[in-house]
């Protein structure tokens, strides 16, 4: 049961979007450069060599929870191998975005970025609110897949580590 189980999470993590177009595992990552809401600048070239775990977000519930998983994540990997981000993908005003972690249970423990260009919504063409990305330190897309909680990420990401 547990191998079954295992391999349907795997499957899941690997399941190839629906939609036509969409960059799906094994394409290489389309490229950002975003600014976090404190100004830090982060694209995805700088982070080559490093595993990126990224949170597409909107301002919702789903993705709120999504976001949660990803602080239990940076909780039991703590190395610098890895890196996560939240991304607002739908062009939210930083204000808007701020209003809304204020709301959160916890605080987010990695940097939450802004797209006001809606730039990450149209390269991955996303479709789930939340998206979770899963970006190998080649820039290859090893994952993508809706709302997957720590218990299934920190395996796999180990294993890209």
């Amino acid at each position: 049961m547990r191998k079954t189980m295992s391999f349907l999470i795997i499957l899941l993590l690997l399941a190839h979007p629906v939609f036509a177009g969409a960059p799906v595992s094994g394409d290489k990552a389309p490229g950002f450069s975003l600014s976090s809401l404190g100004g830090e600048k982060f694209s995805l070239s700088d982070l080559k060599g490093k595993v990126v775990l990224v949170g597409m977000f909107h301002i919702c519930v789903p993705c709120m929870n999504q976001a949660m998983e990803l602080n239990k994540v940076r909780e039991k990997i703590k190395s610098d191998k890895l890196v996560v981000l939240g991304i607002n993908t739908s062009g939210d005003s930083q204000e808007a975005v701020e209003k809304y972690l204020k709301g959160f249970p916890e605080a987010v423990t990695f940097p939450y970025l802004l797209d006001p260009k809606m730039s990450m919504h149209k390269a991955y063409i996303q479709r789930d609110m939340p998206t979770v990305l899963i970006i190998d330190g080649e820039g290859v897309l090893q994952a993508r897949s809706p709302s997957v909680g720590a218990d299934q990420l920190v395996p796999y990401l180990k294993k890209l580590m």
